[in-house]
């Protein structure tokens, strides 16, 4: 049976964590002292993996179900969603540590490296005309 958003917000932690399923594989993970996580379980290549979704209330039982649809998607396509949500997110750490001034001193470390010196006097030719 589907779940529905009054049956969630009416889910009390119990002694052990237990689970209660919508469709397709999501579930939402009830914790002892009443945390709710949402999870995706799936098959690929024969073995059994749980993507982390997200908690509730911060993802809806509506966000859930579309992110769990995006995950299938990937499987569709013969890609672990996993790490698919691994790559995204080392990727954007990357965008979040490539700021200007970073990739700035990077570039001046590097033409410092190179034997550039901005602040050292150029050399006159005598032999030049000025």
């Amino acid at each position: 049976m589907a779940l529905t958003e009054i049956a969630i917000r009416a889910a009390k932690g119990r002694e052990k964590p237990y689970k209660m399923t919508d469709s397709g594989g999501l579930y939402l993970l009830v914790q002892p002292n009443g945390s709710k996580y949402w999870r995706q379980k799936y098959r690929r290549l024969g073995r059994e993996g749980k993507l982390s979704i997200g908690n509730y209330p911060d993802i809806s039982l509506r966000e859930a179900r579309k992110r769990s649809g995006a995950a299938k998607e990937q499987l569709a396509a013969h890609k672990d969603p996993v790490r698919e949500k691994q790559k995204a997110i080392q990727e954007a750490q990357l965008l979040a540590t490539n700021t200007f001034e970073l990739v700035a001193a990077e570039y001046c470390e590097r033409r410092r490296a190179d034997g550039y010196r901005p602040w050292a006097p150029a050399k006159i030719n005598a032999s030049t005309p000025r």
